[in-house]
């Protein structure tokens, strides 16, 4: 990874890059209690051994995959606990923006809320958590299959996830090219949402993989059967039910048969 040009060519005000770390998300968690810590502030891996996703999902990640944590401060970048969701939402258009400008043609989708997806597979989880001692202050996690071919995958993981290597015929990519031109994406898209110059709900809808689809959300012990309908503007998943539109702000979304 290329931290000098990670640093010259994005916002980022420091970054740290370990060969092998349990958890990035872990260790940002930890940075960001810090009252003067500069952000955005990098945490990245080439390999994490105890990598997590939403709930109690692990993250597999092999060598030449992308994974990384922002510590971001929302206050400094103009944002309210109320535009959260939507920056939730912002994070994962970024990626898909990114993976079709280095594989033109191929089929990215966004599964609300933090999925990733191309050719029909994931390819990339985010994980946001907020800093209980620092709550203005986000935990971004990001886990991108990058040059990981899922050839080597356990098997259940080729049933569900892919690689940009795999969907681009095993041709390789610079994890610093990709994370480069996510970095600025994610901060063009960030400032939009700051000026409100975009029709998030617009530009969300035309790549997601929901949308017209029977669904089950289910948040802890609650569950909702429904057909996705889109999003709100505030980042709402809509689920129209027998009986109601549902707005959820939180949850895990399973397609269903």
């Amino acid at each position: 990874m290329d931290i000098p040009r990670l640093l010259a060519e994005t916002e980022l005000k420091k970054v740290e890059w370990f060969e092998e770390i349990d958890s990035t998300n872990d260790r940002a968690l930890l940075l960001a209690i810090q009252p003067n810590l500069p952000t955005p502030y990098l945490i990245g891996a080439d390999r994490q051994v105890s990598g997590r996703g939403r709930g109690t999902n692990r993250w597999w990640g092999s060598d030449g995959s992308l994974m990384f944590s922002v510590v971001v401060d929302m206050t400094s970048i103009g944002l309210t606990p109320v535009d959260w969701p939507r920056f939730s939402l912002v994070t994962g258009l970024a990626i898909s923006t990114m993976l079709s400008s280095f594989i033109p043609g191929s089929a990215v989708g966004l599964k609300w809320p933090n999925d990733v997806w191309l050719q029909g597979r994931k390819v990339c989880g985010i994980l946001i958590e907020q800093c209980d001692r620092s709550p203005d202050r986000l935990i971004v996690g990001i886990g991108l299959n990058v040059n990981n071919s899922f050839e080597c995958a356990p098997e259940d993981m080729r049933q569900i996830a892919t690689s940009m290597t795999d969907a681009a015929s095993g041709n390789t990519f610079s994890r610093t090219d990709v994370l480069v031109s996510f970095l600025k994406e994610w901060k063009t898209l960030t400032q939009y949402v700051v000026d409100g110059s975009i029709n998030l709900v617009e530009r969300w809808s035309r790549a997601c993989v929901l949308s017209g689809f029977p669904v089950k959300i289910i948040n802890g012990n609650l569950e909702s059967i429904g057909v996705c309908a889109g999003i709100d503007s505030d980042g709402a998943l809509l689920l129209r039910t027998a009986f109601a539109l549902e707005k959820h702000y939180a949850g895990t979304v399973r397609l269903l048969e």
